[in-house]
């Protein structure tokens, strides 16, 4: 639009001379040939031709002329050439959003009816039954109970994933050799010690994993716990014939031990600093059923045993013990 009216501007600008410069022409010829016609009225209208030699009349002297102005060339108009039209700018497009994939609904939880089979409610779901028992870990898949809530997968992928992270049970072997604390809770500071578990021996473990404090206890099958870091996973204890007794060796007889009288209930005190092998019955033979540690005291029932010479106390445990190691009173 403001190209058009530029030319239109310019081409008014350039004609208006124009016209101006023909408008003064025809009125300067207008008065030009007027006055000619009329000085040409009042002289003699016929001229008479004067000889010349060679015979030839010679040309009048006076001829009226009306003197005729050049034409006036007028330049062509140059027409106004037209702006460039800017390209266009590409508006950029925004590439599409793609739409997620709608996640599968979660487990749907089932009430069993009465008259409903794992059978039934499986060909319900559009499931197999063995992903039902699998994914409910049912211990027998012909026994259900009405109103027992089963949970049913809507995806094979749920049934993968419950079935990779239910613990799996499994053995490892104790690696100190002087034993591992077996605590209560999975933690040295809240759970107490229930038993030390000798150096190489085999615990069974639940395959449940807890990690406190940035250490990874296992619990063992009797619910107590270990720490990870201390065991062999994965890996059986080998057979071994019967074990050699590994308890504290017999201590030198204590020349000042004094003896408690027989029949009644008494405490004593251990002598020997590395212990005292408490044994399943009066004999140096039979088997230890723990170590009392030295300086430690232990209840006697007061009843007394004499063999090979050697007087062996009962504990009020039921086990016995060399009287020649303690110390009474």
């Amino acid at each position: 639009m403001r190209s058009l009216r530029q030319y239109r501007l310019f081409v008014t600008l350039l004609v208006l001379p124009v016209l101006a410069i023909v408008l003064i022409v025809v009125l300067v010829m207008a008065l030009t040939g007027g006055g000619e016609e009329e000085s040409t009225a009042g002289a003699t209208p016929t001229a008479t031709p004067t000889a010349v030699a060679g015979g030839l009349p010679s040309t009048p002297s006076a001829i009226g002329v009306t003197p005729v102005a050049p034409p006036i060339t007028v330049a062509p108009t140059q027409p106004p050439v037209p702006e460039p039209t800017p390209p266009a700018t590409p508006t950029p497009t925004e590439p599409p959003v793609p739409t997620p994939t709608p996640t599968p609904e979660g487990p749907i939880e089932y009430a069993v009816q009465e008259g409903d089979t794992l059978f039934s409610i499986a060909s319900a779901y559009g499931v197999s039954v063995a992903d039902v028992v699998d994914f409910n870990d049912l211990p027998d898949e012909n026994f259900i109970f009405v109103g027992q809530v089963l949970e049913i997968p809507t995806d094979p992928a749920q049934v993968i994933e419950r079935r990779e992270s239910r613990p799996v049970a499994t053995t490892a072997v104790v690696v100190p050799s002087d034993g591992l604390n077996v605590r209560s809770a999975p933690s040295t500071e809240t759970g107490e010690i229930q038993y030390v578990a000798p150096g190489g021996s085999e615990l069974a473990l639940t395959g449940v994993i807890e990690v406190i404090d940035g250490i990874e206890w296992r619990e063992v099958d009797d619910g107590n716990w270990v720490q990870a870091q201390y065991l062999e996973i994965g890996v059986r204890a080998a057979p071994t014939a019967a074990p050699a007794e590994t308890a504290a060796p017999q201590p030198t007889p204590a020349p000042a031990a004094t003896q408690a009288p027989a029949g009644e209930t008494v405490r004593a005190t251990v002598v020997p600093t590395a212990g005292l092998n408490v044994r399943v019955s009066a004999d140096p033979n039979a088997s230890v059923a723990y170590v009392a540690p030295g300086a430690s005291e232990v209840e006697l029932t007061g009843e007394t045993q004499i063999v090979n010479g050697v007087t062996w106390w009962r504990l009020t445990d039921g086990n016995w013990v060399q009287g020649q190691f303690l110390k009474f009173g």
